[in-house]
Order: C-alpha cells, then structure tokens, then sequence
C-alpha cells in the first residue's frame, strides 16, 4: 500500500510540473513558432497560414468626466467609452493526424496557440 501511495504521488508531482513548463508553440519544420513572436517572425518560420480572421474583443469600458458649468453649480456626468481590442487569428494545418492550430495576435504579436480538430 504504501509503494502505491508512492507512486500516486509521484504522478501527481510530475504532472502539476509538467503543467506548468508547458510552453505554447508550433513547430515548423525545424523552427517553433511560439508566444511573444511578431506576425512577420511567425510568417518566416511557418510560411503563410492557410486561413486568416479578426474580431474585436472588448476591452474594459472608461469613463470620462465631463463638466457642464451652471452658474456656480459644477454638474459632472461620466461618460462611458467601450472599447475593444482588434484580435487576428491565424489557421495553419500541420498535417495529417495533427491537430489545426489557431494562432491569436494582438497589437502584432502572438499573445496565444489554441489547438483545433485533429487533421484527417
């Protein structure tokens, strides 16, 4: 019992460790794309992806005072700006029996690698 209880601990230390140096990234032949790179960086080690889309993902809304003078009352109303972040995803196909990895860039870098449908 106690070899087993061992052990499962074990696992469980080797897999929150694994975990945490997982790195996202996508090899391309013998280059890696990875988090951080720029979308020229990406194009020069995987080539052009074979399909490409954006969106704009909201961003926390500001508020902005603006002052409106009444005589001697100072009336402040706060206006609330929406905003949103442009985001591009970049598909590339890796092969047969691989999975479809989507690339997310924002402000032209890379900031995330997703992983779609294993390819048939």
């Amino acid at each position: 019992m106690k070899k087993y209880v061992t052990a499962l601990l074990y696992t469980a230390i080797c897999a929150s460790f694994s975990n945490m140096s997982v790195a996202e990234s996508l090899r391309c032949n013998t280059k890696l794309a990875q988090v951080g790179d720029t979308k020229a960086e990406v194009i020069d080690k995987c080539g052009d992806p074979v399909m490409t889309d954006n969106f704009c993902q909201p961003v926390a809304a500001t508020t902005q005072p603006q002052g409106i003078q009444n005589g001697n009352n100072n009336v402040q109303n706060n206006i609330a700006i929406a905003t949103c972040e442009n985001i591009d995803i970049w598909t590339y196909n890796p092969g047969k029996g691989k999975f479809m990895t989507h690339l997310y860039f924002a402000r032209g870098q890379l900031q995330s690698i997703r992983y779609g449908n294993r390819v048939k």
